[in-house]
Order: C-alpha cells, then structure tokens, then sequence
C-alpha cells in the first residue's frame, strides 16, 4: 500500500506539463519505474526464485543447514528471544 501510493503520488511529477515539466518529468519516471519494478521483484521474482533453489536442495538431498544447539543450552530459549520478549512485554 505504501508504494502504490507512492507511485500514484509520482504520477503528477512525470505527466506534468507546463513551465519546468521538461526538468520534473524525468525524475517521477524514475520514482515510478523504480518502485514498479522493486515491487514487481519483490513479490513476485524473489519468491520464485527461493522457491526454484528449495526444490533443487530437495531433489539433489542437500537441506537447509540447521546448527546443533550448543552444549548445555537444551531447553533454554535462544537469546534473540529473550530480547524481544524483554522490550515488547516489559512495557505497559
């Protein structure tokens, strides 16, 4: 939402006319070409190509490298956890 609005904001800049369009419209362009096709990636490029790599990893048996969990730390949350659950429920 906030880059369709973006877009549809920059659309004034590059349709414009009259005095100093030809200095502005070339800079909407490229607001709206560049956030067009940062969106187009990433939705639906990036996606695609994380779902090609998976399958491949699954069909030649090669998974996701998960580490061991270190000695002595069985049962214990992971830190990163700990942290965000401290600021996000230490306030009331």
């Amino acid at each position: 939402m906030t880059t369709s609005a973006m877009i549809l904001g920059a659309l004034p800049i590059a349709l414009a006319g009259g005095p100093g369009a030809e200095s502005r419209a070339p800079i909407g362009w490229v607001i709206v070409g560049g956030l067009s096709f940062g969106t187009l990636l990433t939705l639906f490029v990036i996606p695609t190509a994380y779902t090609l790599l998976a399958r491949r990893g699954r069909a030649t048996g090669t998974e996701a490298y998960e580490p061991s969990p270190a000695p002595g730390a069985e049962g214990r949350a992971p830190i990163g956890w700990v942290i965000v659950g401290g600021l996000s429920f230490g306030r009331r």
